[in-house]
This record gives C-alpha cells, structure tokens and sequence, in this order.
C-alpha cells in the first residue's frame, strides 16, 4: 500500500509536469508565429535542437546516479552513497565548466550559415551559447532534484521539475510577447535554470540534509565505476538528441523553416499523446528502483502486469482520438490547416506515437533497474542509422520518408527491449504476449481507418469532426476496456483502499 501512495504522489508530480508542459506546448507556438513568423519559430526550434547535444555531456551521470544512490540508501550503505554521491558531483561539475568553456568556439563559427538561418551572425552565436549552458545546468539541476529519490520522496524532486517548466515559460512567454531578440529569449531561460538550482538546494538542505550534495568525498575507483556504467545511459541520452533535434537540422537543410514549424508542430501535437501516457510510465520509476533495489520481484511483477494492462488500454484511445481531433485542434490552434495538415504524414506520426508510448513502458523497467547496458547499444546504433539514412530519404519523399524511416526504428528497438523484459523476469514467471498480440489488432486498423476517414472529415464543420471523433474514441474505449481486462486493474486497487481503511486503528 505504501508503494502504491509513493506511485500516485510520483503520478501527481508527473500529472503537473505534464500539464504544465502542454500548456507550454499550446501558447508558446501560435503567440511565436504571430509575434516573429512561423520561419523564426522553426529557426528558434533548429537551434534548440542543435545546442541540445551538449546534454550528453553528462555522460548518464546524472540518471544512473539518481537511481544507483536511491538502491543504496534504501539498502543502508550510507558511507557508500556519500562517497558516490560526492564523486558523481565532482565528474559532472568537471563536465560543465570544460563544455561552458569550449561552447565559446561558438562565437567563432559561422552557425547562421550552416543552419540557414536569416536572424544574423553575432544574434546566432549568443542565443546559441546562452541556450547551450541552460542545457549544462540543467544536468545539475537533474541531479540535485533527483536526489530526493534517496527518502522516498520522488514526487519531491518532480516539483522541483515543474517549477523550473513554470519558471522558464513564464518567462520565455513575456519575453516573446514583448517581441525580444533571440539572444534575450535564450538569456531569460537560462536565469530560471539559475534559479532553480538555487531553490532546489536550499529546499534539500531542509528536507533531507544528510543527503545534501557535497564534494567532499572522492574515490577513484567509484568513479570508474560510475562511468563505465552511466557511459550507457550516455548512450541513451545521445539517442533522444538522434530522435528529436538531429531531425531538424536534416529537414532545416533540405526543405527549409516552413516545413521545420510544420514538422515540430505535429509532433508536439503527439508529444502530448506521449506525455499523457508517460507520466503513467513515469510515476512507476522510483517504485521501480526501490522494489529492485529490495528484490521483491512478486511486487515488481504485479507491477509490470497491471501496468501494462493499463497502459495498452490507453495507447489506442488517446491516440486514435487526437489524431481524428488533429484538424481541428491545428485549426484552432495555429489557423492554419490547410498548410499544415495532411492525412497520411499525421497517420503515420500517431503510429509512431503508439509504437513509443508502448516503448517507454517496457524501457523503464530496464532504465529504472540501472539493466540498460544491451538497450543503450541498440538504441544508439538504430537511431544513428536512422539520421543517416534521412539524409538520403528526406530530399526525395520528405517528411513522409523521414517518419516511415522514424517508425521503423522504433519498432526494432521496441522488439528488441520486449526480450530484454523477458529476460529479466526469467527466473520470475515467463512474460505473455497475448496482450501485445490485442494491442496490434486494434492499433493497425484504427490507424487504418482513420486514415480513410480523415480524407472526408477533415472538410467537414468542426463540431460535427469533433462528434466524430469523440464517438471513435468511446468505440475504442468500450473495445479496449473488454480486451486489456482494466476492471481487474481497478478492482485490485479499490480492494487495497478498502482493506487500509478497514484495518483496526
């Protein structure tokens, strides 16, 4: 019961994270296009996107480090944490003053050239740089507000996140509505990173002071350690750059800003699909790593059923239903349909929704578990083929070829991270397929279907496509409801309710 109350504070702290970041998501693009042009949006997403890359300077520090002082404090090795938490603090803090230092060649190279930008050279340079050690100390916020994982207090560290979110829109709002230049925009959310780490470490210093960051300790053997393992969690941090920002360059190159917005645009819409279902997925990690971390496999077992059970319910109904809603949201949202939506690459961008959000929930038992290492691999490698064969895809089919290129990639990865599941409860119980089998007989043909449909509603009056909509995504509730078994779920959880509250004081 006591994991169960930790997973809904975490799910509560995810809930507001993501509905803050949707929020972000849905103002932050129309109010940019109008204000600037939908070009210096798409120039302004390139060059987050390229300075991006220098988050993998944490190497995975940060995240195997989170979740490797959570197991040892929750096991009483508390010398041991010290000594990690200490090194992991001084590898990191090296990282970011070496990268601060050599992010200077920026003001040296011609970047406005190199991307196709039209905002000019020196404003290049500074938005660039300043954006880019944003990116630096936001690693050390990661690690600081992870910290609280160590006592049980997840949820903690994950408002912490959020303020940070909130911080950085409000102020990234204000300034693009006062139509400042780009180095301004990149210099106000770099000061609410700042003051971010500032309040997180006064916030742990009174919550949790014997787990307050220190430098004071070192182990050259413990850092050894650290980085043969978290260089895997490098790997995967590498991958997400390979995933979302290496793209836009390559579309930046080819096709230019237009199709750049056009392309960030959808797939924010289905990043917030995901980011529904991840905050699911989420809120279950440091459960995961606590129960991992005492052995208890039955409980981590139960987890992973009734998890996936949930989860498989939702993928076809959220994204079934944004992706009918998807004309009318943009509609609504950028009032601008007609140049940027078409049927088929938003049918394909939902399949690649769907593929990922089932992904993300078999990836975070290896990932929260620190059993990464065969995944970071795969990962990697997949995506760099992916980057490299867009080169060649995209000048020919567009951002069509670019997103079969996307999909096919993660379905390998997603292939690949079932058997690393199925190995790790091995010596538990042997993982059914029966749901993953229900999942893709209800996926494909509903992407199907939509793709049919949205060639005649897409023309219709909004309230009747919202109807029709709406009346898909209770056909697919109804039929999901039945086939994932989600009473079960939630029976088993009522049951734990009324059991606590029936106990005798």
């Amino acid at each position: 019961m006591a994991g169960f109350k930790r997973i809904l504070k975490n799910f509560g702290a995810m809930f507001t994270g993501r509905l803050l970041s949707v929020v972000q998501q849905v103002i932050v693009p129309p109010i940019f296009a109008a204000r600037y042009s939908l070009g210096q949006f798409g120039e302004w997403g390139v060059l987050s996107g390229a300075v991006a890359a220098i988050g993998m300077l944490n190497f995975g520090v940060q995240t195997y480090m989170n979740q490797d002082l959570a197991m040892r404090y929750s096991r009483g090795d508390i010398a041991g944490y010290r000594v990690r938490q200490s090194t992991a603090l001084r590898l990191l803090l090296g990282a970011i003053f070496t990268a601060a230092f050599l992010c200077l060649g920026i003001f040296f190279l011609p970047l406005n050239r190199w991307l196709r930008l039209d905002i000019g050279p020196r404003a290049t340079q500074w938005t660039a740089y300043l954006l880019a050690c944003q990116v630096l100390c936001g690693i050390l916020f990661g690690y600081f507000s992870g910290i609280f994982m160590g006592v049980s207090l997840a949820h903690r560290g994950g408002h912490w996140n959020n303020i940070q979110v909130l911080l950085s829109s409000l102020g990234l709002l204000l300034a693009v509505s006062l139509h400042l230049p780009f180095p301004v925009l990149a210099a106000v959310v770099l000061a609410a990173m700042l003051l971010s780490i500032v309040a997180v470490l006064i916030d742990l210093r009174r919550i949790a002071p014997d787990l307050f960051p220190s430098l004071r300790y070192w182990d050259g053997s413990a850092m050894v350690s650290i980085l043969k393992k978290s260089g895997f969690f490098g790997l995967i941090e590498t991958s997400t750059f390979l995933t979302y920002q290496a793209p836009l360059i390559v579309l930046q190159r080819f096709l230019g800003p237009v199709a750049v917005a056009g392309f960030i645009l959808m797939r924010l819409l289905f990043s917030m699909c995901r980011q529904i279902l991840s905050m699911f997925t989420q809120s279950m990690g440091a459960e995961i790593t606590v129960l991992f971390g005492r052995r208890d496999w039955p409980a981590l077992r139960l987890l992973y059923d009734y998890s996936e059970r949930f989860i498989f319910f939702l993928i076809p109904v959220v994204n079934t239903g944004v992706l009918m809603l998807a004309p009318v949201l943009i509609t609504v949202w950028m009032h601008k349909k007609a140049e940027l939506f078409s049927p088929y690459p938003y049918v394909l961008a939902a399949a690649i929704s769907m593929v990922v959000s089932l992904k993300e929930h078999k990836l975070q038992f290896q990932f929260s578990t620190n059993t990464h290492e065969q995944l970071a691999k795969i990962m990697f490698g997949s995506y760099i083929t992916m980057v490299l064969a867009s080169i060649f895809v995209v000048p020919r089919f567009g951002v069509a070829g670019f997103l079969w290129i996307w999909l096919l990639a993660e379905a390998f990865q997603t292939v690949f991270i079932f058997r690393l599941n199925v190995d790790l409860f091995a010596h538990v119980e042997k993982i059914e397929f029966s749901f993953l089998r229900r999942l893709i007989g209800v996926c494909i043909p509903a992407l199907l279907l939509s793709l049919l449909l949205l060639h005649r509603t897409s023309t219709l009056s909004m309230p009747l496509q919202v109807a029709i909509a709406v009346g898909a995504g209770m056909l697919i509730a109804g039929l999901d409801w039945r086939l994932f078994r989600v009473r079960e779920v939630f029976r088993k959880i009522a049951g734990q309710f009324i059991s606590r509250f029936a106990e005798p004081a």
